[in-house]
């Protein structure tokens, strides 16, 4: 028999979580790998779950045609004592003043690179309808905000924000790099001040998570389902407005105040809605107690409630 023949395809590779279409994917191309028919590709995975990758293929002269397998992404972790691999890319942030006061405006300037190389990063993917999404929390999770900083022609994002309390806070990047999926890069802020009360915001919506009283596993997507009623009435809430793409947004973040998840419904779940049911698609990272803050739209105004869980 003669040699093997070397077949020169087109290969390409995305990766996407299969319940949520509208996450940001992964796209590479293939390389050949020097034996005949073997190609290869080295994506890198924001964080763990259950993914999906679909190849696309292209045989010289014939039809190109689809391959799609499933993925179980492990949290990253330490391993015999080493740290885990450092993020593909990281942020930095400056703040005018330097050193902000609370009650006072503040202007926040984040620039996104990738590691290698330093680059800085000037295209990114649209995540539901942002470039950008930038969660605030003071370190003992006292104090939430979503906000949403907008890029400049350098490719820097800016925000204007007013801290309403003094104390040290954590600022998550949530964004993604064109065909790099979903990033979410940790910044640190110092912020200082007279001492202010935290803010107290009570929401027309009574929000119930059957699962917050229970032990959940963590390192496994979960569905979280969640009740959403009238605070006044007690009715199921169905006007339930769309809200930066979806039905809602839950946020969670481990009493580290390190950790992070950012959530969303199930979107291929056809009852989704119905009688002010919904069902958040949820990993908890690791073990310990979680912050979350579940936000919904109704009437044109965003509504946040608090909730906790317990992950083992």
């Amino acid at each position: 028999m003669g040699a093997a023949p070397v077949i020169r395809s087109q290969t390409k590779s995305r990766i996407d979580m299969p319940l949520m279409p509208s996450m940001a994917a992964v796209v590479a191309t293939a390389h050949a790998e020097g034996v005949p028919g073997e190609y290869g590709i080295h994506p890198v995975f924001p964080h763990g779950g259950e993914y999906r990758l679909t190849l696309q293929i292209t045989p010289p002269g014939d039809t190109e045609f689809e391959v799609v397998f499933p993925l179980q992404i492990a949290d990253a972790s330490a391993v015999r004592g080493r740290k885990p691999k450092p993020a593909a890319y990281l942020a930095e942030l400056q703040a005018q003043p330097k050193s902000p006061k609370a009650g006072e405006p503040a202007n926040l300037q984040i620039v996104v690179r990738k590691r290698e190389g330093n680059q800085v990063v000037r295209t990114f993917d649209v995540q539901h309808e942002r470039l950008m999404h930038l969660i605030i929390v003071r370190s003992d999770l006292a104090v939430f905000a979503h906000e949403h900083p907008v890029q400049g022609a350098d490719g820097i994002f800016s925000l204007t924000y007013t801290f309403p309390t003094p104390g040290d806070y954590h600022l998550f990047a949530d964004s993604a790099p064109k065909e790099a999926g979903g990033q979410v890069l940790l910044l640190k802020l110092k912020v200082g001040g007279k001492k202010l009360p935290v803010p107290v915001t009570r929401a027309s919506l009574q929000v119930l998570f059957p699962d917050a009283n229970s032990t959940l596993p963590a390192g496994k997507t979960l569905r979280l389902p969640v009740s959403v009623t009238d605070g006044t009435s007690g009715e199921p809430v169905t006007n339930l407005e769309p809200y930066l793409g979806a039905q809602g947004h839950l946020i969670l973040i481990h009493e580290d105040s390190v950790s992070f998840v950012h959530c969303h419904p199930d979107e291929l779940d056809a009852n989704s809605g119905r009688d002010g049911k919904i069902a958040f698609l949820a990993r908890f990272p690791k073990a310990g107690k979680y912050k979350g803050w579940a936000q919904f739209q109704r009437g044109g105004k965003v509504e946040t409630v608090e909730v906790t869980f317990q992950a083992k």
